[in-house]
């Protein structure tokens, strides 16, 4: 696909309802969990979130969506989450390179997937659509274009975003052989030149399909993950029916 990028609405929910149904290809979710987690303290994954871990709060989300879920994880990951997305049904893969970031995890994971497109996400997002996701999949399919990514206040969202793999994995390759690391440049070099194609989904779009804004929630922090506990209107412990490393 070699569309360039439009600042216009391809879709709306009311007018042009996506389903799962109405999508013409798969799509596969990719998931990063290869971070180091280091300003909440703990793996971010595996918090516990309104009765379940994050990670399971994600494979949910996504499995009203995708034909296959992989997990990204670190060469060198010593933490519960490679066993408990195996325990989860996921596909499990480790970055090829070290110390590379996101943008290394993003390489892995489209690698491993078959399908046209590729729904990529970080592990700390525990308010994820499924209406969304399938809508950026379908403004993928109808533009054509190699990626929609979300724009929140301003900033691009590329760790939530639609992906063609076919498209993204020469890019993404030899910017990582030559030391580059940031999928945000990327992304915006992307827009600037219309090569891979790129559609931004701005607030108008994004809350056609998301009104209440969360899928797009991150938890970075302690101070985030409270903020998320006063989002699910509760914050009492709840007995979890998935643990680390197993069901």
């Amino acid at each position: 696909m070699k569309t360039p990028r439009t600042t216009t609405n391809v879709t709306a929910r009311s007018e042009n309802p996506a389903t799962y149904e109405s999508l013409t290809g798969p799509v596969t979710g990719v998931v990063l969990a290869g971070g180091s987690s280091s300003r909440m303290g703990r793996p971010k994954p595996l918090v516990m979130l309104g009765g379940q871990l994050v990670l399971a709060r994600i494979k949910a989300a996504l499995d009203r969506v995708c034909d296959e879920i992989v997990l990204v994880v670190a060469k060198d990951q010593d933490d519960a989450i490679p066993d408990t997305g195996i325990a989860l049904g996921m596909h499990v893969v480790a970055d090829r390179l070290t110390g590379a970031g996101p943008l290394a995890g993003i390489e892995t994971g489209l690698k491993a997937v078959n399908s046209p497109l590729a729904f990529l996400v970080a592990a700390d997002h525990p308010f994820l659509s499924a209406d969304l996701i399938i809508g950026m999949a379908d403004v993928a399919i109808r533009g054509p274009f190699d990626t929609v990514v979300p724009s929140k206040a301003g900033r691009l969202e590329p760790l939530h975003a639609v992906y063609s793999p076919q498209a993204w994995l020469p890019t993404i390759s030899s910017a990582l052989d030559a030391g580059r690391r940031s999928i945000y440049d990327l992304v915006n070099s992307a827009i600037a030149t219309g090569d891979p194609g790129v559609h931004v989904m701005e607030y108008a779009e994004l809350a056609s399909f998301d009104p209440d804004g969360r899928s797009l929630f991150d938890i970075d922090t302690p101070d985030s993950l409270a903020q998320a506990r006063r989002m699910l209107g509760s914050t009492g412990i709840v007995r979890p029916d998935i643990r680390p490393g197993g069901l």
